[in-house]
């Protein structure tokens, strides 16, 4: 007997959720490559980067989307055996590696909206150049803020209902300690840049009348302005993704988690990363550039 039927619901759905996410990001990026190769825009620099997070994410998601099938197919009169996983010590590295990638790829993308407008004036800073070494900055910190703990402290276990090695919730202050910088301090600085752009925006409208600010200032803030919809979206589904795992981090403080507190918080994220990539894929610029051809 196989797993219950809302078990398979949830791995189908991790599985779909994980592929769109895969697809997309792989599309554009191809996209990308043909149409400008070498002569990306910042903007569009800064893009790829955060698509190339996604796609090594969704990866790694799609993976263990796939690991979650096969363990629930392998299910015998309602016991779950542990299964063979060759990768389950590496992906749980590029797991939480790609984590900290994609979401500080977001925080490289508000932060340069942020100089572009606020910091105008630093024309050194919308440089390509600079840019790209802020980005290979941002791929060290994110792959050794995460590799060098994992790799020193053994705290990786086998999880059998997601047949893949992970933290557990209640092992030590780890989970914290990623909780934190793969996901909170990104939504952190997050806020912290479009909180400040939109109120440097709305002082630029009191301001245009008595003209005490260049016309080149004004409208690039007003570009900026059209994507704080988006962005104030994108952003609230990135925290409704990461919501149940540190609801189930604060529940482990007094009591044990459900057994199926990493399937819930995945199939969250998975659903949200899908939703995220397909909507930057529909509003990018580049893309939208390409139809118009």
């Amino acid at each position: 007997m196989a797993a219950n039927w809302l078990e398979f619901v949830g791995s189908i759905s991790m599985l779909i959720s994980t592929a769109i996410a895969l697809v997309v990001s792989f599309i554009y990026l191809i996209v990308i490559t043909l149409s400008q190769g070498r002569n990306l825009s910042v903007s569009s620099l800064l893009a790829s980067n955060t698509f190339l997070s996604s796609l090594i994410y969704s990866s790694v998601h799609f993976t263990i989307a796939i690991s979650v099938l096969r363990s629930d197919i392998a299910v015998i009169d309602g016991v779950r055996n542990q299964l063979y996983n060759p990768f389950c010590m590496s992906s749980a590295f590029v797991f939480y590696s790609g984590c900290a990638l994609l979401y500080y790829s977001y925080v490289m993308e508000a932060m340069q909206r942020f100089t572009r407008v606020v910091l105008y004036d630093y024309q050194w800073l919308h440089k390509r150049r600079v840019q790209f070494l802020f980005i290979i900055f941002q791929w060290l910190f994110c792959i050794l803020g995460t590799f060098i703990p994992l790799s020193i402290t053994n705290q990786l276990q086998y999880d059998i209902y997601m047949n893949m090695c992970i933290i557990p919730i209640r092992s030590s202050g780890w989970t914290m300690y990623y909780a934190i910088y793969c996901y909170t301090i990104p939504l952190v600085l997050i806020a912290y840049f479009y909180h400040h752009l939109i109120q440097y925006i709305i002082s630029v409208r009191r301001r245009v009348s008595a003209c005490l600010i260049s016309g080149s200032i004004i409208v690039a803030a007003q570009r900026q302005l059209a994507l704080i919809q988006r962005v104030i979206a994108l952003v609230s589904i990135l925290i409704a993704s990461g919501l149940p795992y540190c609801a189930f981090i604060f529940m482990g403080f007094w009591m044990d988690p459900p057994v199926y507190q990493f399937r819930i918080s995945f199939l969250c994220v998975d659903i949200a990363l899908a939703s995220v990539v397909c909507t930057m894929f529909c509003y990018s610029r580049d893309i939208k550039r390409l139809r118009r051809v």
